[in-house]
């Protein structure tokens, strides 16, 4: 029975440092943060936000057509297979394999966490995307938005990626308490020819065949686990869901596809943040798939493979603050308007409550038993998602303890 804690993380340019807060005060005492997450029950620690480190260049200037044309020019050169850097001298990594550079950038961070976490068991994140430094790139006149591009092409195998590099730069630092390694990219229909990936770069810039594209990137996963796992590590993985419904998760995400490749994996309901027609009842039907479809299915790929949910709130919990959730969407901005931070610790507490559902359905009566002793007989290991402020965690729980 493990509490996953998410300790967000940035590149501030010239290193990495902590984002997380108290009460709004910075914490910039790395012990001072692994004392709170243990004070509050967590026994494990996943490092995730911004990772930085030179990506593809964008040019400073020009038109938007100029970066897509760079944009496409790179991605053509993953998916070539092309590990020079040879396209843009401006480039910090020009002349280097991805792998090299991959190696290079995971001991850097490796040093920087191996110092943070004292004697709690922590994971590494592996960083799918690079940051475009708020550059926005349009295809065109505006009609298609993208996203920070890959670090590298999986359709390329993982030997000798910039990922793999990543993480022998990681193993290059000794470290007790680092148990496992933490999958960045949490997009549910990757595995899938839905996957954004595909429709942003790799179709459109690489006229990639979509069912060569699946096969090649299940295959990458699987690599990527057993190296890992070669290593007797674990690997975790916390997919968004959004708002799509179970049918939609069932028949046409990634979830039941690759799911059986991790040691952990979390799904993140998403209904803190979204409202639409993501109703309670809608809720209560995730949980209760993840807990007995998915977890079924998912055990006769890997019996080994644990599968639960991530709990969600953020500022908006408190008094007078804002942040991403549902409750406080006001014409397609998050501000919270009076009332609403109330909401927002209920709409929170609804994960709770969804449980205790599942539960009471599961056993077929409401719980004799305390709460959080159902909750954790449902799911044992959870991943908390609160923002960066540990307080938010402190206002939910004195609406539902069992949080």
């Amino acid at each position: 029975m493990s509490k996953f804690g998410l300790w967000w993380i940035k590149w501030n340019g010239s290193r990495y440092e902590s984002r997380m807060t108290r009460g709004g005060k910075r914490l910039y005492d790395s012990s001072e943060v692994v004392d709170e997450f243990a004070k509050r029950g967590f026994d494990r620690i996943v490092f995730l936000g911004s990772l930085g480190f030179g990506g593809p260049h964008v040019p400073e200037s020009g038109t938007n057509q100029d970066r897509y044309d760079k944009l496409n020019e790179y991605v053509r050169a993953l998916c070539e297979g092309r590990y020079d850097w040879g396209i843009d001298k401006d480039n910090p990594n020009w002349g280097e394999s991805r792998y090299k550079v991959g190696r290079s950038d995971g001991r850097y961070f490796a040093r920087w966490a191996s110092t943070k976490t004292g004697s709690m068991k922590y994971y590494v994140p592996i960083p799918f995307s690079y940051d475009l430094q708020n550059k926005i790139i349009y295809k065109g006149k505006k009609d298609k938005e993208y996203p920070a591009p890959p670090r590298d092409c999986p359709m390329n195998g993982f030997d000798d990626s910039y990922w793999q590099g990543w993480i022998d730069g990681v193993l290059d630092v000794s470290d007790n308490n680092r148990i496992g390694f933490y999958w960045s990219y949490e997009s549910c229909l990757q595995g899938t020819n839905y996957d954004p990936n595909f429709y942003d770069y790799f179709e459109p810039m690489c006229k990639v065949n979509a069912e060569k594209y699946v096969n090649k990137y299940i295959k990458f996963i699987k690599n990527m686990s057993d190296y890992i796992h070669d290593h007797n590590l674990e690997f975790i993985w916390i997919p968004a869901t959004g708002t799509r419904d179970v049918k939609y998760l069932k028949n046409d995400s990634g979830i039941p596809v690759i799911s059986g490749y991790f040691d952990y994996v979390f799904i993140q309901p998403n209904y803190y943040q979204y409202n639409l027609d993501y109703t309670y009842e809608k809720l209560v039907e995730k949980i209760r798939w993840v807990y007995e479809e998915l977890s079924k299915k998912i055990r006769e790929q890997n019996p080994n493979t644990k599968v639960s949910i991530e709990m969600e709130a953020d500022k908006a919990v408190l008094p007078g603050q804002n942040g991403h959730c549902a409750s406080c969407k006001h014409e397609n901005q998050y501000k919270c308007k009076n009332g609403d931070n109330e909401k927002c610790r209920e709409r929170a507490c609804q994960y709770v409550w969804a449980i205790l559902e599942v539960y009471s359905e599961v056993f077929n009566r409401r719980p004799p038993i305390p709460p959080d002793r159902a909750i954790d007989t449902l799911f044992p290991n959870r991943a908390y998602y609160f923002g960066t402020d540990f307080t938010v965690i402190d206002k939910v729980r004195e609406t539902c303890p069992e949080w």
